[in-house]
């Protein structure tokens, strides 16, 4: 069953538009508007900030933690409001249009960049060498649940990188440092970033100091590695409520 599959049986939603796949190739990402609905979205806010309180000290062990920032993870087997974000048309649809390839679901996480956080270095989402470039090994997604600006942390990415087999810290002198060609994702809640996830980008600073709260869902060509391994973290809960389609693309 192809992925094309996947998006027809579990939406009726048309896929991306020329244009968008046009930003893909030539710019390495698209930004989206409106994708989630507000209903859908005070129920995103509400299982994120439960999760942050639920997990405590436990929060992100299936993947890690970072300063200045919360971070969940496995959000594939904490509740049902999340399976329209992994298994969404638009995301899959510009996954095949990038992988050209069979693919899977990575993994699924939140982040949040706390007041005067938040900073990450410019990189690439593969950060081995790319021998066999241009393969492309990964496709990431930024959801917003929150409003993005410049003030409060918004990523950044350097449109047009995917196209070259250099990482960020092999050939910039400083990767916190601005640079001439970065684009902030600015963009109000409900919105989503596709991203060839071999572009460099970053999370900047939130000097606002307002909610910043994203999900990431990261995918991986069918001949990688998950960030999270579902064979070893699906829970029997999870698993029972799955179709075919959403067991190949947690490849379980």
């Amino acid at each position: 069953m192809s992925h094309e599959s996947t998006i027809t049986s579990l939406y009726s939603v048309e896929g991306l538009t020329p244009h968008q796949y046009d930003d893909l190739d030539t710019h390495g990402f698209t930004i989206i508007h409106d994708v989630i609905d507000p209903e859908w979205l005070q129920e995103l806010r509400a299982k994120f900030d439960y999760l942050v309180e639920k997990e405590g000290d436990n929060l992100a062990i299936e993947h890690h933690q970072e300063e200045t920032v919360t971070r969940i993870a496995n959000l594939i087997n904490k509740g049902t409001v999340w399976e329209k974000i992994w298994c969404h048309p638009l995301v899959l649809d510009a996954c095949e249009h990038i992988f050209n390839g069979e693919f899977k679901l990575s993994s699924l996480n939140g982040r949040e960049a706390h007041p005067g956080g938040g900073l990450q270095p410019l990189h690439g989402d593969w950060k081995k060498p790319r021998p066999d470039f241009p393969k492309v090994h990964l496709v990431n997604s930024i959801w917003a649940l929150d409003d993005l600006c410049r003030d409060n942390g918004a990523p950044r990415i350097i449109p047009g990188t995917h196209l070259r087999p250099e990482l960020p810290e092999d050939v910039l002198e400083d990767t916190e440092a601005t640079h001439p060609d970065e684009v902030y994702l600015e963009c109000p809640a409900g919105s989503i970033m596709i991203f060839n996830a071999h572009t460099w980008h970053g999370g900047t600073v939130n000097t606002l100091g307002m909610r910043r709260r994203v999900l990431h869902g990261l995918y991986v060509a069918k001949d990688g590695v998950q960030q999270q391994d579902q064979r070893k973290w699906l829970t029997a809960e999870t698993s029972m409520r799955l179709n075919q389609s959403q067991r190949r693309l947690l490849d379980v």
